[in-house]
């Protein structure tokens, strides 16, 4: 199957305990909303990383460019999430949770050479360069270090360690503003039209997250937004429409 670390043992353990959290149905209180927002970040994360693997040597002829362009995305896209984290949230939380976020940031730097090493890799590389064991090589070596952390983290958010130092209020304000300046930086990252159709192309239909009305699932996701990288999203998990060999579901 071509999957290599990402149907590992180990590595398919840390990613139960993200689906554990990452609920079709969102929670009604601020306080659970906070892990259960960040377990569908990371599931986007698991399933773009996933696919960029599967599909390393399945490129079709003639695409490697919108390929190279798609995992320059879903990298981008966690390199970009841990940067606002970093900034606009784990501050936050210090301020009355000392300590607690500590070991997220260091976690995000165990792995942040790593990340670079692959962003460097298809930035420089070329269609007859380009190696899909070389790639992989490098996406084995931190997927591990990458999924431990992104559960790990979800147990900082946990909701009973929250109501002990916040109130519902205050983590309704936290987990709004924390969205807000979220939104703004993907949009800088991957571009104004390439959110949407990114996240809800990497969970299965229908997405979970991010919680919209109806018809940004049904038509400015699937059509409006979708036509500007048209040609990059053959290359997710869960496409709209599949024109290539559908990646394998996570074994249970």
């Amino acid at each position: 199957m071509s999957l290599g670390m990402f149907v590992n043992a180990g590595v398919l353990r840390q990613v139960r305990r993200i689906k554990v959290v990452a609920t079709p149905i969102s929670p009604s209180l601020p306080s659970q909303t906070s892990a259960w927002a960040m377990a569908w970040v990371h599931m986007v994360v698991w399933n773009s990383w996933k696919s960029a693997y599967f599909y390393a040597s399945r490129i079709p002829s003639g695409d490697f460019e919108s390929y190279r362009e798609y995992t320059l995305l879903a990298f981008a896209f966690l390199d970009k999430h841990h940067e606002v984290e970093e900034r606009e949230l784990f501050p936050v939380i210090e301020k009355k949770m000392p300590g607690t976020m500590k070991t997220n940031e260091e976690q995000h730097h165990n792995f942040l050479g790593g990340l670079r090493d692959m962003v460097g890799y298809m930035e420089s590389t070329s269609v007859t360069k380009f190696e899909a064991s070389t790639f992989r090589a490098k996406m084995d070596n931190i997927i591990l270090d990458v999924v431990t952390h992104l559960a790990d983290e979800l147990d900082t958010l946990d909701s009973n360690k929250l109501l002990q130092f916040f109130t519902e209020d205050e983590i309704k304000d936290i987990n709004e503003s924390f969205g807000k300046v979220s939104q703004q930086h993907t949009m800088s990252a991957l571009g104004r039209t390439r959110p949407l159709p990114f996240f809800f192309q990497s969970q299965p239909s229908p997405g979970s997250f991010p919680p919209v009305p109806g018809f940004v699932k049904s038509i400015i996701a699937p059509w409006v937004v979708y036509w500007p990288g048209r040609n990059l999203w053959k290359y997710t998990a869960f496409p709209y429409t599949a024109t290539l060999e559908a990646v394998p579901a996570d074994p249970e």
